[in-house]
């Protein structure tokens, strides 16, 4: 039955997006479809999750999508999103019409025990990590039910990864860390609405009520940012840029989440970013955060995601032992997590 349900759910994704897609099982499964692909590293849910999946099983005052909806907050509120994976794409320009980016497999994808342990050491997490243990989780809550199933989907170039959860009543697609937008991993830390859902199918309506109760008197937008953006947008660029950067500091959210969320406001005026990284002092490992840098009236400006600043700079006296620029196009060793 469950095998029926995956194949199922492929075809409606292949109905609803646009790509090639895979969808990704724990082993030992007999479906041998081209899209099928089966995870070489074991499935386990990690603490505090774990214990929270525990207290849902025994809580029957919760629906079963209400459940899933509460491990997704726990994981949204107890991770952040590791950037650095990022640092380690590779640019392919083997077909000059055809330009793209590669993940490396040993970033959480292909890993071994060492870079599980090293892993427990700190919370970042990236989309296959993140999607193993939601997905497991949420079979795990739905043990009993022989008409539901939760597996990982992803892109065919291995770029990002997501939930899929299929029913006899709905499909949905659950991604907290599109990195393409505001991740729900920062939105829920700022109390925002959940916007990483998509529902492919919901013949009753059951997972969207679900949602939008979660949703009910949630904002979609800080308050302060509307109100900064009602007052300085369109009057004052840098001064509008430097109180959002004041805004999300007092937040005190992750490297990665300040920058997301500063640079979806700043390319909203039309200013072309471009990325750069600045390795983290004072970490036990080797480290590196996602910066921005913009021109803007003559000047050039960096935003800093690491100090959360905003400033004016010489980008030809930019420290290079701190600063990296293009960081695809060289080749690095292996990382221990």
């Amino acid at each position: 039955m469950k095998d029926e349900y995956v194949k199922k759910f492929y075809n409606e994704v292949c109905q609803a997006l646009d790509g090639d897609y895979k969808i990704i099982l724990e082993p030992n499964r007999k479906l041998t479809e081209e899209w099928i692909e089966y995870d070489q590293v074991k499935w386990e849910i990690e603490e505090p999750i774990q214990s929270l999946v525990k207290k849902l099983q025994n809580d029957i005052t919760l629906s079963f999508e209400e459940k899933i909806l509460k491990v997704y907050e726990q994981i949204c509120l107890n991770y952040i999103y590791d950037d650095n994976v990022l640092y380690f794409f590779k640019r392919d320009v083997s077909d000059i019409n055809n330009i793209k980016y590669i993940a490396v497999d040993w970033y959480g994808r292909i890993v071994g025990d060492t870079w599980i342990k090293n892993r427990k050491k700190h919370n970042r997490r990236i989309c296959y990590e993140f999607a193993r243990f939601y997905a497991k989780a949420i079979n795990q809550l739905a043990e009993s039910k022989e008409n539901v199933e939760a597996f990982m989907l992803g892109d065919k170039e291995n770029l990002h990864y997501v939930v899929g959860l299929i029913t006899d009543e709905y499909s949905v697609i659950l991604d907290l860390d599109d990195f393409n937008n505001i991740k729900d991993l920062t939105r829920i830390k700022l109390g925002l609405t959940i916007e990483g859902i998509r529902i492919l199918r919901d013949d009753s309506g059951k997972f969207k009520k679900t949602l939008d109760k979660f949703n009910d008197n949630r904002p979609c937008e800080l308050a302060e940012i509307e109100e900064a953006k009602q007052s300085l947008r369109g009057k004052n660029t840098i001064e509008y840029f430097n109180k959002i950067v004041d805004i999300l500091k007092s937040y005190n959210i992750d490297s990665q989440g300040f920058c997301e969320y500063t640079r979806a406001i700043i390319e909203r005026e039309q200013i072309e970013i471009e990325k750069i990284w600045k390795e983290v002092k004072g970490e036990h490992e080797k480290r590196y955060a996602r910066c921005l840098i913009f021109e803007f009236d003559s000047k050039t400006y960096l935003l800093d995601s690491v100090d959360k600043i905003l400033k004016v700079i010489d980008k030809e006296k930019m420290d290079k032992s701190i600063f990296v620029f293009n960081p695809e196009e060289n080749e690095y060793p292996y990382y221990g997590g």
